[in-house]
């Protein structure tokens, strides 16, 4: 795949259609396909032929937004589909009135740090973002998850 496979990708809201094709997604990348109803309107989809082939969401606490479960098909990786779906939920973010970004990631670092964001400690988040569902989860089982998680931060 390269990025011209992107040409016929159409990127949208998501909508409650799409939300068991986004917990296959989601659950696929092993990644918790929690709460996705609850925030859907923070969803957004890439669609191709009809199909949704990636997803993401942001989730907003005060001026502070929360990325979470950015996942492209596997036909799809490698297109430039997650930096686009990622783009256009941080500006998302941004017209919302974030001014802070945060997420968790394990396995996408090195491509979260390319789009700017750097590794700070969980007790770097504003208190507002604290209320985050990820957020709870990780700070009382951090015995648990131990070094495999990033907490991550850039400005809106």
């Amino acid at each position: 795949m390269t990025t011209s496979d992107l040409a016929d990708v159409t990127m949208r809201r998501a909508a409650p259609a799409d939300i068991p094709r986004m917990v296959e997604l989601i659950a696929g990348a092993n990644l918790p396909p929690l709460f996705i109803s609850e925030y859907l309107d923070g969803f957004a989809v890439g669609e191709q032929g009809g199909q949704v082939v990636g997803c993401g969401g942001i989730e907003m606490y005060g001026s502070s937004a929360v990325i979470r479960s950015i996942v492209v098909g596997e036909r799809m990786r490698g297109t430039g589909l997650g930096r686009k779906l990622s783009e256009l939920l941080m500006s998302d973010a941004k017209a919302a009135g974030a001014t802070d970004l945060y997420l968790f990631t394990a396995d996408a670092h090195d491509f979260w740090q390319h789009l700017g964001f750097v590794d700070i400690a969980l007790g770097d988040w504003k208190a507002e973002a604290r209320v985050n569902w990820q957020y709870q989860f990780i700070s009382q089982n951090a015995d648990l998850i131990g070094g495999e998680i990033y907490t991550m931060w850039r400005k809106a």
